[in-house]
């Protein structure tokens, strides 16, 4: 029994010191693997390392380079630099030297100009002496000798350099109105003092004038229109010299027509709404005719009036397109000259927008339209072109001379305009009156419709020299005193008869 425990005591000894040499075994292998693995991820954490330092030596060296190659750049920049600083340098020396050399020059002929000044002077003083005239008195004395012995050479000449100058300016203005004149085709119309109402019987007549006429005393009251019944089948006739009457009468007459209530109480109710509805229309009509032609800065208190020109007329003209047609001429000449197209256009549409007030206010219409103009707030260049189309006041501007020779372009064109007689006749003897008034005239006619006016002369008494001097001063005064449209030619005639008798 003991060496049985015994065996088994010795036996598990044995076991457990197998099992921890087996352990240590383990443990040691384990420790081993560990090792290596530490070994290899060093040397990978090495191998790493190297790269990087590899990689940062290689920058590195490319860093250099490129420094050195910048640095080379700036020390050759730096140079030319230099170099054009030099040349800079040498230049301003070169310039300085002349400006020197100029100014002693400048000097040296400012001595010599006055020097050649006092030496003019005293030869002048010696002149006069020798001579006993003043340098004024021979000048006079001179042009009187020159003038006796060569008048008719002189008079040639003049006649000669007038035709030229004349003929190049008929030649320039002729080229400049065709090709303005060419560029606008605008409509010509001339207004009539009459409306039209058609009727659906003449028996509508009778309702129209009313018991004891009260009908066409009340119409003819509200508009201030002339309401004409005649004979004339199913017509009506409406007239009146304000277009802008006629257009509210006419409408009122159509739509008491359409109504068929006649009566004095419902001829007031329908003028009255349209007057309303005419003045709405007077400023849409002015809004949308500045927005056709595109004008710019148009106050819009002017807008009415604008609207209102449509129902103005001059001299039978509608003043709405004359002001069309003045605006476009304008802009074609301006065009050609070099002017200010668009100052050219708004001042040639707006030249005559004092007309549309001229019936309510005082004063001449360029004098009305310069107050609108300050008053709204146009500017000042446009406002001399309203006020000096008709040389009321100075021109300040080559616009203002546009407009007003494009303003004489619209009127003076056939059908344009209808003139009255009795002013007409008056300017016809205007200036058969003003060519008789000066000296040495014997007759003086007025004739193609006044654009010519003809005068003869007594050759006696009027040498060929008088008689340039003479048509000038007609010319003149004619300018200075009368109205009128485009040009007048003053043609002065000079005959001189030889009489002689064979005994």
């Amino acid at each position: 029994m003991p060496y049985y425990i015994l065996s088994v005591v010795i036996g598990l000894i044995v076991g457990g010191f197998g099992v921890y040499i087996l352990n240590i075994r383990k443990q040691k292998a384990k420790a081993s693997k560990t090792i290596s693995d530490a070994h290899k991820e060093a040397k990978n954490i090495l191998d790493r390392a190297q790269s990087t330092v590899n990689d940062l030596k290689k920058e590195i060296h490319e860093a250099r380079n490129d420094l050195k190659e910048e640095k080379q750049n700036i020390i050759s920049q730096e140079k030319k630099l230099e170099e054009k600083q030099q040349k800079i340098d040498e230049k301003y020396d070169e310039l300085e030297k002349k400006r020197n050399t100029l100014l002693t020059q400048q000097e040296n002929n400012a001595k010599e100009k006055e020097k050649l000044g006092t030496v003019r002077e005293e030869l002048q003083n010696k002149l006069e002496e020798v001579a006993g005239l003043s340098k004024e008195e021979a000048k006079t004395e001179l042009l009187k000798t020159i003038e006796s012995q060569y008048e008719h050479d002189i008079v040639s000449l003049i006649e000669k350099k007038q035709k030229e100058y004349k003929n190049r300016q008929e030649d320039m203005a002729r080229e400049i109105l065709i090709t303005s004149i060419q560029q606008y085709a605008g409509e010509v119309t001339a207004e009539t003092t009459q409306s039209i109402v058609q009727l659906e019987s003449d028996d509508l007549k009778g309702k129209l004038i009313g018991k004891e006429g009260r009908n066409i005393i009340a119409f003819e009251k509200e508009t201030g229109v002339s309401l004409i019944i005649d004979d004339t089948p199913d017509t009506v006739f409406i007239s009146s010299f304000d277009l802008f009457r006629r257009y509210i009468a006419k409408k009122s007459l159509e739509d008491l027509i359409a109504d068929k209530r006649i009566q004095p109480a419902r001829i007031e109710e329908i003028v009255s709404k349209n007057k309303e509805d005419a003045e709405k229309l007077i400023y849409d009509l002015g809004r949308k005719t500045v927005d056709d032609l595109g004008i710019v800065n148009i106050p819009d208190e002017i807008l009415p009036l604008v609207g209102k020109s449509r129902f103005r007329t001059s001299y039978g003209q509608n003043l709405l397109l004359h002001s069309k047609e003045v605006a476009y001429i304008s802009k074609a000449i301006a065009k050609l000259l070099g002017a200010d197209e668009t100052l050219a256009f708004r001042g040639g549409f707006l030249h005559d927008i004092g007309k549309a007030m001229d019936h309510d206010i005082e004063g001449t219409h360029p004098e009305i339209g310069g107050r609108i103009g300050r008053k709204y707030g146009l500017d000042e260049k446009t406002i001399n072109i309203i006020e000096s189309h008709h040389d009321d006041v100075p021109m300040t501007c080559i616009e203002a001379k546009i407009v007003q020779i494009s303003d004489a372009i619209s009127a003076v064109r056939p059908g344009a305009r209808r003139m009255n007689a009795e002013d007409y006749i008056k300017r016809i003897r205007e200036m058969e009156n003003i060519a008789m008034s000066v000296a040495g005239i014997e007759k003086a006619y007025a004739l193609s419709a006044g654009r010519e006016v003809r005068v003869f002369v007594d050759a006696d008494t009027v040498s060929d020299l008088d008689a340039h001097k003479k048509a000038q001063e007609i010319a003149a005064q004619i300018e200075a005193n009368c109205s009128y449209p485009g040009e007048v030619k003053v043609n002065l005639l000079r005959e001189t008869r030889v009489i002689e008798y064979a005994k």
